[in-house]
């Protein structure tokens, strides 16, 4: 059952106040002000009300409607195991077209599980369970023409077609005409040029049976749609007029129930004036659109019903487009316009970032739940870079205590990714030449704002990374005399707003410090990519390399085959495994830091999911230490660290680490010395931010790249020594190690002290 559905549980049966008292007291009427909820897009609101329906239902008829009802609700915003759960258990209490409706969403659900052959079965069996419904017959018709082949969508979208032309001019068939016209545009989109009517056609009559049956946001979506297709087919003006006629009449109706579509129609209005030259006239939509999002983003799902990203698809181009705009032509404007222009640039990139994480790992709440940030201002030597990577050009804004300044760079995204990729691979792969790549980012990156940084003494830079600049090193960053970590000490935060930015108790350094060095039970938990992610990590392949346990040839590693092979070759194929996943040097690291952090020590067989639970439970930890294999790549789900007996995956850890210790006071800092970032992935970075976030801990120290277990276990006794007994911030420490390495000659190249990074709380 999902995370989302038994916190919705315990809001309806716990809580006395608002939510339980507010909806109607009818039972009948509670359940259809639920429905009527999710209808007008507040799909919070319904959930709790849905979820308090199910609690209050009188018997057991009443109950599973209530259930198929919040299971809707569920689907609509991605909880899809709970979702299961209870449409499952709505469709086994009803029959025929009752049945029929839940097979539907069945279907709907294994449609967003990418189970198009489970999708279809469930559209062709609520066909079957409801011959004379008509709604059932389209929204099945109208499902089973999205999973058609390209070339036979055309046909069964003009079948359906047919038939609700035989329904003549109903209001109740706005809905089915306005999703026949949505798909038709996107065939059109893909180049079928006779879809452009049929697109036009049922939008069009979607609007007129919306207006005659008064149903106010209809009208107001299929004006949206229209919309759209003028925006594709290069009509300006057209669009432009028939999004002030929407947002018309949008603004006859309450707010709630057309908030979501106002995103979508300021949105549009902002990018066509900005098209027609009138940037002050867009710059106010896409600040409409913001405000807009702000207020409703708890209703906006992670994820949309066909399996977009709400940040791909909308939110991260409208708070880019508004940003774009903030700052373009911004040196012609007043000194107090430009002030407020740049702080509202950087709140845009906040979000940004804070959007992106929770696309990241699939959850709002947990990302939510640490925003706070800096209330009282910077620390003195410190300040803030947020790079910003437009289509043109490079904007990088510096936060200090004086304010806000800003730099433009002549440097495109295609060009500065480009580099970025190069960078990182010569560092990763230990390649020599790395100098001319290091010293063309610093110019683009951090020489612009050099003499500031000189002026106000700036001794710790922290970054906001965006896209590539995540995967790079920047302390590895050459001005032609020094790299940057000899002149700062180098941090990353996702966003000051997710940063607990409260210094540390320096006496407080109790650690549970844990490693594998042998592999357990755990290997027979790893599929094939997961194998081959671990053993062909893409970096420079050495003895002592942690994460590897021979040369490059690695690159070749026998993984899963495509069938299970005999039960004697697959035991050989796991020894094999535990081989080559070997960790030999991360006994040494663990012993060298158990005379360093006080705590407790698991190694290998007591390194275990149930282990790490119970510590969490009864241990009074600040630091938590992971020496074992991960991997972070472009998705919570597709990142996991090896425990001796089974995977962490990121989203665990929030389970695991649970104590209401924890919860309280939040760890000062995770370690994951032996993990890595997947490479050439820019968003796997952000795994390691989410780790933390799952974690509750206020930084997170982690590795770009394998590492060498003689430099890793070196720089963690100085890290550690720094910030326990010596006084410094984690920052600082880090730095002090990182030095310490460079200075050494065996580690003085970037492949070993660089892929070190700390993420989050620098203090």
């Amino acid at each position: 059952m999902g995370r989302l559905l038994v916190l919705l549980w315990l809001l309806a049966a716990l809580l006395p106040g608002p939510l339980r008292a507010q909806p109607p007291a009818d039972w009948e009427s509670l359940l259809a002000e639920g429905v009527a909820q999710r209808n007008r897009g507040q799909l919070q609101r319904s959930l709790e009300i849905l979820a308090a329906a199910v609690e209050r239902a009188p018997d057991g008829a009443s109950r599973s409607r209530a259930e198929g009802e919040l299971g809707i609700g569920l689907l609509q915003v991605r909880d899809l195991a709970g979702a299961e759960t209870l449409l499952q258990r709505a469709y086994a209490a009803h029959d025929g077209s009752g049945r029929a409706r839940y097979a539907l969403y069945l279907g709907n659900l294994a449609q967003s599980r990418q189970q198009k052959v489970q999708a279809e079965e469930r559209y062709r069996e609520a066909q079957r369970l409801a011959p004379q419904d008509a709604d059932i017959q389209l929204s099945a018709g109208l499902n089973l023409a999205r999973l058609a082949p390209d070339g036979q969508r055309l046909a069964a979208l003009k079948a359906v077609s047919g038939r609700l032309a035989g329904l003549g001019d109903d209001p109740r068939w706005a809905r089915q005409h306005l999703n026949l016209g949505h798909q038709a545009r996107q065939l059109a989109l893909l180049g079928q040029t006779p879809a452009l009517e049929l697109a036009f056609a049922h939008a069009d009559k979607a609007r007129r049976l919306a207006a005659a049956g008064g149903d106010g946001r209809g009208e107001v979506e299929a004006h949206d749609v229209l919309a759209q297709m003028y925006e594709d087919q290069g009509r300006g003006a057209d669009a432009l007029n028939l999004g002030r006629h929407a947002l018309a009449l949008a603004g006859r109706l309450e707010a709630a129930a057309v908030a979501d579509l106002l995103i979508a129609l300021e949105w549009r209005q902002a990018r066509l004036l900005r098209a027609a030259g009138d940037d002050e006239a867009a710059l106010a939509a896409y600040m409409r659109a913001v405000t807009r999002i702000e207020a409703v983003r708890q209703d906006i799902p992670i994820e949309y019903e066909d399996g977009r990203s709400s940040f791909r698809a909308t939110l991260e181009p409208i708070y880019l487009g508004y940003a774009d705009l903030l700052l373009r032509r911004l040196d012609a404007q007043p000194a107090g316009v430009q002030a407020a222009r740049l702080q509202a640039a950087v709140e845009a990139i906040e979000l940004i970032r804070q959007t992106e994480l929770q696309d990241f790992l699939g959850d709002r709440c947990s990302v939510e739940a640490v925003q706070g940030g800096i209330s009282r201002g910077l620390p003195a030597g410190t300040a803030v870079l947020y790079p910003l990577v437009f289509a043109d050009r490079l904007e990088l804004l510096l936060k200090t205590g004086a304010g806000i300044e800003r730099r433009s760079v002549p440097v495109g995204a295609a060009a500065l990714r480009k580099a970025a990729l190069e960078f990182a691979d010569t560092l990763r792969n230990g390649l020599p030449d790395h100098r001319p790549q290091a010293r063309q980012l610093d110019q683009w990156l951090l020489a612009p704002f050099s003499p500031t940084l000189r002026q106000r003494g700036v001794d710790a830079l922290v970054v906001v990374p965006d896209g590539a600049l995540r995967l790079i090193p920047l302390a590895a960053l050459h001005d032609g005399e020094t790299y940057a970590i000899e002149r700062y000490a180098v941090s990353l935060v996702t966003g000051l707003s997710l940063t607990n930015a409260a210094s540390a108790e320096k006496s407080d350094s109790r650690a549970l410090v844990m490693g594998m060095a042998e592999p357990g039970p755990v290997v027979g938990k790893l599929d094939r990519a997961m194998t081959d992610q671990v053993l062909n990590p893409g970096s420079r392949g050495a003895t002592s390399t942690r994460g590897l346990a021979a040369t490059r040839t690695l690159r070749s590693v026998r993984g899963l085959p495509d069938e299970a092979p005999p039960s004697a070759d697959r035991l050989r194929q796991l020894d094999d495994w535990r081989t080559r996943l070997a960790l030999p040097g991360v006994r040494d690291e663990i012993q060298a830091l158990a005379g360093i952090l006080p705590g407790a020590n698991l190694l290998d067989a007591d390194f275990t999911l149930g282990r790490l639970r119970q510590e969490a439970e009864t241990g009074d930890y600040r630091i938590v230490h992971i020496a074992s294999h991960g991997i972070f790549g472009g998705s919570a789900d597709s990142s996991f660290i090896m425990a001796y007996d089974d995977l962490l995956k990121v989203n665990d850890l929030q389970a695991l680490l649970r104590s209401r210790k924890l919860q309280e006071t939040p760890l000062e800092l995770l370690t994951l010395s032996a993990c890595e970032t997947a490479e050439g992935n820019d968003r796997a970075p952000l795994g390691i931010s989410g780790a933390a976030i799952k974690a509750r801990a206020k930084s997170v120290l982690g590795t770009l790249w394998p590492v060498e277990d003689n430099a890793a276990k070196t720089l963690m006794q100085q890290f550690y020594r720094g910030i326990s007994g010596g006084g410094l911030s984690k920052a600082q420490a880090l730095r002090q190690a990182q030095l310490g390495l460079l200075k050494n000659d065996e580690f003085r190249d970037p492949f070993y002290w660089a892929p070190f990074v700390l993420i989050g709380n620098w203090q």
